[in-house]
C-alpha cells in the first residue's frame, strides 16, 4: 500500500459504506448482539476463545507502524498457546512481502497465519469459463502471470477499456478520475462482470484514509448496475478458509478482530463467530461517538476495545482499563 492514493475524509468513507450496505453480504438480526461489552484490551477477554484472527490494517499496524501495545500482545497470546491468524484485503502484494513487512513491525507470523484476498483472485475469475480477457486495475509489475486468461493492466487508453471481457480491480494506487471516468462510461456502453481483489472502500493509513479498489468498484456500479463479484472481507471465502484451517475449533471459540464495522464485524457476524471491535489507531480513530454508529449501521460486535494491546506494558500484563 502507498501514501500515493486518494484519500477520503471519515464522513466520506462511513457515508460509503452506509450506502453501499445492502451489495454486502447480508447478517440476520438474530446474530447480531444485542449489546456491546467494552473491555480494556484483547487480553482481557482472551481465554473465552482458541482461535484469533487478527485483520491488519488498523488493528495490528496503521500504515507502517505497529499500533502500540500490538506485538506485545500478539507475542503474549502465541506464548499462551493461541492459535492465531492474520486476513487482509490487500490484494497488491505476495503473501512473503506482507509477512516480511509484518515482521519488520515485530510480528512473529508465517505462512500458515495468514490469509490473502489475493489468493481468491484466481479462483473468482476461473469460474467466469467464457470470458478470457481482462482489463485489470493493478500497476504494470503486478504479477498477472498468478491469473489466468490474458490480463492487461488499465491505463489512459479508452481502447483498452472496450476490449477485454471484464475487469478484475486489485490495486488502487495511482487510479486517476481519467481511467475511472474510462472504466464507467465502458460498463454503461457494454455492462460487464466486476470482480474485485480488495473490497475495501478505505484503508487507514496514520493520518488519512486511503482509497481502496472497494470504492471504485462502487462507484462503477452505481452508473452501470453490474453488482461487483468480490473477494476479501466481509466475503465468506477469507472466512471459510479460516475455519477450514482449524477444524478442530468450534465457531463459539473464534474472535475476529477489526476495526471496520462493515469488513471486519460485518464478515465476522456473517461466519457465526465472535467479533471484537478496536477504535484506536484505525478507521475508527478519533471518533468518540461508537453506538451511533452502530445504530446506523445495524451491526455491532460482541466486544469493543480501544486497541488490542491498550494499557498492557511490555511482557503483556494488563496495566489500565479502558472506558466505554
Amino acid at each position: 500500500m502507498s501514501i500515493n492514493r486518494p484519500k477520503l475524509s471519515f464522513e466520506q468513507a462511513i457515508a460509503a459504506y452506509l450506502q453501499y450496505a445492502p451489495r454486502l453480504p447480508q447478517v440476520d438480526p438474530a446474530s447480531v448482539p444485542a449489546k456491546t461489552q467494552y473491555v480494556g484490551n484483547l487480553l482481557e477477554i482472551a481465554d473465552q476463545f482458541d482461535l484469533i484472527v487478527f485483520d491488519a490494517f488498523g488493528v495490528l499496524n496503521s500504515g507502517a507502524q505497529a499500533i502500540p501495545g500490538a506485538v506485545e500482545t500478539v507475542a503474549a497470546l502465541q506464548k499462551s498457546g493461541k492459535k492465531l491468524a492474520v486476513v487482509t484485503n490487500d490484494a497488491s502484494s505476495s503473501a512473503e512481502a506482507i509477512l516480511a513487512r509484518h515482521r519488520g513491525r515485530g510480528f512473529d507470523f508465517n505462512t500458515t497465519n495468514l490469509i490473502s484476498s489475493q489468493q481468491f483472485v484466481a479462483p473468482m475469475m476461473e469460474t467466469y469459463k467464457d470470458l478470457s480477457h481482462w482489463g485489470a486495475m493493478a500497476p504494470a509489475h503486478w504479477p498477472f502471470d498468478i491469473l489466468p486468461g490474458r490480463v492487461e493492466p488499465l491505463g489512459a487508453d479508452r481502447a483498452l477499456y472496450d476490449a477485454v471481457d471484464g475487469f478484475v480491480l486489485i490495486d488502487s494506487e495511482n487510479w486517476s478520475d481519467i481511467q475511472q471516468n474510462h472504466l464507467e462510461e465502458s460498463l454503461v456502453a457494454n455492462p460487464r462482470p466486476i470482480l474485485v481483489g480488495n473490497p475495501d472502500i478505505c484503508a487507514p493509513m496514520g493520518a488519512f484514509l486511503s482509497v481502496e479498489s472497494g470504492y471504485f468498484a462502487h462507484k462503477a456500479a452505481d452508473r452501470c448496475n453490474v453488482i461487483p463479484d468480490c473477494v476479501g472481507k466481509p466475503y465468506g471465502h477469507v472466512f471459510d478458509e479460516v475455519l477450514r484451517r482449524h477444524p478442530d475449533i468450534s465457531r463459539d471459540r473464534v474472535l475476529m478482530v477489526g476495526d471496520t464495522i462493515h469488513t471486519d464485524v460485518l464478515g465476522g457476524l456473517a461466519a457465526g463467530i465472535k467479533t471484537l471491535l478496536v477504535h484506536q489507531g484505525g478507521f475508527l480513530d478519533g471518533q468518540d461517538d461508537i453506538e451511533s454508529l452502530f445504530e446506523k449501521s445495524g451491526l455491532r460486535p460482541h466486544f469493543c476495545a480501544r486497541a488490542i494491546g491498550h494499557g498492557i506494558d511490555v511482557s503483556g500484563a494488563k496495566s489500565e482499563a479502558c472506558c466505554a
